[in-house]
């Protein structure tokens, strides 16, 4: 369950609201349900698909309001199974492969090669190839030591960022959030003449054992994914240091954060704005995940 409230200190007289909640089905989850409900009831509401497939949900408030509350409920049958990387093919390779004819490569990828708003090029990035194996490596091995990497170097400071912090801070200070290390990999990458796209998404997290799980206490999460041609799409967690499995459920997929971004939205009057969030991500038996947003 993913639940988002808004309070506003002076009246709304309308907003218009953008929602990229509802997981998607992939190879290794099923999406088998999700419910989206809205309070105080919107005027208009449309759902359709993105350019890149994530289902998107729009709607409007039209009449004055303080608050808002939005609830995403979604049951996904995840799979347990984490399959061993595969051998791919390296860099240079992966460099011609996308020179060639598009129609016969994941068009994404090609998308996934290119500046994006929040991975712009950044000159700096040559320091941390520099730090890695050869990239002309095997490409899943070298986003392996890329995930590891930044794992081992990074900080994770909630604290630090914001959504408009540059890369080339992050890469200076040496820390921040999932959000801001999925884009620091994505922009390695890419420079290195890789397709890698930005995911997001939830993690469920345990609690010591014998103690309860607080309600809330899950949490939207962000991570990469790499291109292999032949092979598809790979992901890899450098907040964690881990390929996502079962404990992760993703929502969307892009360029970069601005492509995916769980809500957005205009309101016309409003004053000061509290935002609060809670995510509960619960198993309902092996293998389904219960998500409340």
């Amino acid at each position: 369950m993913h639940r988002t409230d808004y309070k506003y200190s002076a009246p709304v007289s309308q907003s218009v609201n953008q929602l990229c909640l509802t997981p998607r089905s992939t190879d290794a989850q099923v999406c088998l349900s999700s419910s989206m409900e809205i309070s105080p009831q919107p005027d208009t509401v449309k759902s359709t698909l993105d350019f890149y497939g994530n289902s998107v949900s729009r709607f409007n408030l039209d009449k004055p309001h303080r608050d808002c509350a939005i609830t995403v409920t979604s049951v996904i049958d995840t799979t347990d199974v984490l399959l061993p990387l595969p051998d791919s093919t390296s860099a240079n390779e992966v460099r011609s492969a996308m020179a060639g004819n598009a129609a016969t490569v994941d068009l994404m990828a090609h998308d996934c090669l290119l500046p994006s708003r929040y991975v712009p090029q950044v000159a700096e990035i040559k320091t941390v190839l520099a730090s890695l194996p050869s990239v002309n490596s095997p490409v899943l091995e070298f986003a392996q030591s890329l995930m590891e990497w930044i794992y081992s170097n990074f900080k994770y400071d909630p604290n630090f960022s914001t959504l408009v912090t540059p890369i080339i801070d992050v890469l200076t200070e040496r820390k921040g959030v999932c959000q801001d290390f999925a884009h620091l990999a994505i922009a390695v990458l890419r420079h290195a003449g890789i397709p890698a796209r930005y995911i997001s998404g939830y993690l469920e997290t345990l609690p010591p054992k014998g103690v309860k799980k607080l309600r809330g206490s899950d949490a939207s999460h962000a991570w990469f994914s790499v291109y292999a041609p032949n092979e598809g799409w790979f992901d890899f967690d450098p907040t964690n240091n881990k390929r996502p499995d079962a404990q992760y459920v993703t929502t969307a997929w892009g360029r970069d954060y601005a492509d995916v971004a769980p809500l957005r939205g205009v309101v016309f009057g409003g004053g000061k704005t509290v935002l609060k969030v809670a995510v509960d991500v619960d198993r309902v038996e092996k293998g389904l995940s219960a998500i409340n947003t």
